[in-house]
């Protein structure tokens, strides 16, 4: 059984659900520290010119985690995100197909920036077709840090197989994976190229670029660019 271990982000590129098709069970790990301006709370989308943000505006403190973090509901960003998307994608072949179903997310009550990520992950998975376990880390009552952690989430869940972004050989204590008899497989994702709406392609759009353009088809091109690399 394989497993994959990672942040709760919004609305992630093709590499991260690529992730999710391969393992049995993903771990959202939500109960680790919040980063600011990284993609826990913003993505991007490709305009007509070039690419740029979309964000979703917290109240942030150093070193709260991740479930912790609020939304700003103070500012307009749920009509600015529809208005965003509408502008970039409305006239992409699969936008009717999906923005009602974003929206009708967008308008709920969110309080808590994972919550909502966490909705948004849970339907585009649905839309692929992508049938892994979803785990929330803050369930499991996860007592280490760091690689000790990602081992504790391993063997709570039973899976020997452990399935890292390729920047996890930067920091991962790799003999401590071997020691406990974990193999670790590193992604090195190798972003296909797919229809996209305005001139040049751009590569590591949030997975709403994909959705709106290529469709029932999305799952095929995400995993045209697999490629995977056993440790351990």
């Amino acid at each position: 059984m394989k497993i994959t271990i990672h942040q709760p982000n919004f609305l992630p590129y093709l590499g991260f659900f690529d992730k999710c098709d391969y393992a049995d069970i993903l771990v959202l790990y939500d109960s680790t520290q919040f980063k600011k301006n990284d993609y826990q709370n913003r993505n991007k989308i490709k305009g007509k010119d070039e690419w740029f943000w979309l964000t979703v505006p917290v109240n942030y403190n150093f070193g709260d985690v991740i479930n912790e973090v609020k939304i700003d509901n103070s500012k307009e960003w749920k009509k600015d995100h529809i208005k965003s998307l509408e502008t970039c994608y409305s006239g992409s072949k699969y936008f009717n197909r999906y923005l009602p179903k974003i929206r009708e997310i967008y308008e709920k009550n969110w309080n808590f920036i994972s919550n909502f990520n966490i909705e948004l992950i849970r339907f585009v998975l649905n839309e692929l077709g992508i049938k892994c376990r979803v785990v929330l880390s803050s369930e499991l009552k996860i007592k280490n840090n760091g690689t000790e952690a990602l081992i504790e989430i391993c063997k709570k869940l039973k899976s020997a197989r452990y399935v890292s972004g390729k920047d996890g050989k930067k920091y991962l204590e790799i003999k401590s994976f071997k020691k406990e008899g974990l193999v670790i497989e590193f992604q090195n994702y190798q972003h296909p190229e797919y229809n996209q709406k305005f001139g040049e392609f751009n590569p590591c759009m949030c997975i709403l670029d994909l959705l709106f353009n290529e469709g029932p088809n999305s799952l095929k091109v995400i995993r045209d660019g697999r490629y995977y690399e056993s440790e351990c």
